[in-house]
């Protein structure tokens, strides 16, 4: 079973029509799919409308998760997702803006189904990439991903792409290490995937920033947790 997690934090706006549109992508592309919408403690209308959606849309569910942190509502709707599948499916997720294009889901997924590799992630820095983000956006990413190759010497480019997937043994075995719950739980998970050598593929991909999406994200305070959650994951690495 392929198993594709919307993280959704008051998306009343845009929800419905993206949702509707990966479900027909996937009708288009895929077989054996689930679609969950991970509402992460919403406060507007993002519960009514994913539950409407679960209703119409039979490969939809919808799940909400008490307490707010992107990450813990991907971890949370992942776990929950392999209670009711058999062994060995892929766990994706992606933004619930869709800001990759979906062209790439299917390369996403074929790289841990018929590939072998334990994770895949989009790399927006990728030289084939096309790319349109705000000019903070750039600075950011390209300053983040420099410094957690600094402190930690990771091969991995785009470490906080919102485009992953992973196989059954990731999510067994590294996503219960994982502690982060907020934006920086996705970035942990490669970086502890890397850090026990499994097989990592780095996409190229197609990317258009929402811009009322990124105006939601306080970028200072998000430059400072990731420094900080940088510094506690070189620490666990330096342990004996």
């Amino acid at each position: 079973m392929i198993i594709i997690v919307i993280p959704a934090f008051n998306e009343e706006e845009i929800l419905e029509a993206n949702i509707i549109k990966l479900n027909n992508f996937c009708k288009q592309n895929l077989t054996n799919w689930f679609i969950v919408i991970a509402d992460n403690n919403s406060q507007d209308r993002t519960q009514a409308i994913g539950q409407k959606l679960a209703f119409n849309l039979k490969p939809v569910e919808y799940l909400f998760i008490p307490t707010q942190g992107k990450g813990g509502a991907i971890k949370d709707a992942w776990q929950h997702s392999a209670s009711k599948f058999s062994d060995n499916n892929v766990y994706c997720f992606m933004d619930a803006d869709l800001a990759t294009d979906l062209k790439a889901l299917p390369k996403l997924i074929n790289a841990i189904d018929k590939e072998n590799y334990d994770l895949a992630i989009g790399n927006r820095h990728h030289r084939s990439s096309k790319v349109k983000r705000g000019s903070t956006r750039k600075i950011f990413s390209f300053g983040y991903n420099k410094l957690a190759k600094l402190l930690l010497q990771t091969h991995i480019d785009d470490l906080p792409c919102g485009f992953k997937a992973i196989n059954q043994k990731v999510l067994d075995k590294i996503v219960p290490q994982v502690s982060s719950r907020d934006w920086f739980f996705d970035s942990e998970l490669m970086l502890r995937a890397e850090h026990h050598n499994l097989k990592i593929k780095q996409l190229p991909i197609t990317w258009v920033d929402d811009q009322n999406q990124a105006s939601k994200v306080n970028v200072v305070n998000l430059v400072i947790e990731y420094v900080q959650q940088l510094w506690r994951v070189r620490k666990i690495f330096k342990q004996p």
